[in-house]
């Protein structure tokens, strides 16, 4: 769930953006999973799924430690950047520096799965930093360290 006020409109990277409806202070947290209102399936579930469903959850869902993981709100639309202006920290994605109203809030893809993020870098084989994956699974469910 996006933690900081946001809006969609035309991104200069692909398609729609999120963009920042307030200024966003550097360290401020930008988004957490929030069960109930994102959405973890377990690979069993997900394949239950109608087909469309499926389809749309791998456009804009990824994998997270074994579960696909959509989230319900803008935050889904967040584009990718080699240089992107949030990054994971204990269970929250935050600002790496400060965000200014109206400039679009992005992710580095490259930290998620690659099989459930953006066509050019499923078509990559880009290798997950092992770090930052366990640091995102803490998104759906704490690590036994952290219980």
């Amino acid at each position: 769930m996006l933690l900081v006020k946001t809006y969609l409109d035309r991104s200069a990277i692909h398609g729609l953006g999120v963009f920042a409806g307030e200024f966003v202070r550097k360290g401020t947290k930008v988004w957490r999973f929030v069960d109930g209102f994102d959405r973890a399936y377990s690979p069993r579930d997900f394949a239950k799924l109608p087909k469309p469903a499926r389809d749309f959850i791998q456009h804009y869902g990824y994998r997270v430690d074994g579960e696909i993981l959509l989230t319900v709100d803008n935050d889904h639309h967040i584009n990718h950047s080699e240089d992107a202006n949030t990054h994971w920290r204990n269970g929250h994605i935050v600002a790496s520096r400060n965000i200014p109203k109206g400039t679009e809030i992005t992710n580095n893809y490259r930290m998620l799965d690659t099989a459930f993020c953006a066509a050019f870098l499923k078509k990559k084989a880009i290798p997950k930093p092992a770090q930052s994956h366990r640091r995102r699974a803490g998104r759906i469910r704490p690590s036994s360290s952290e219980r």
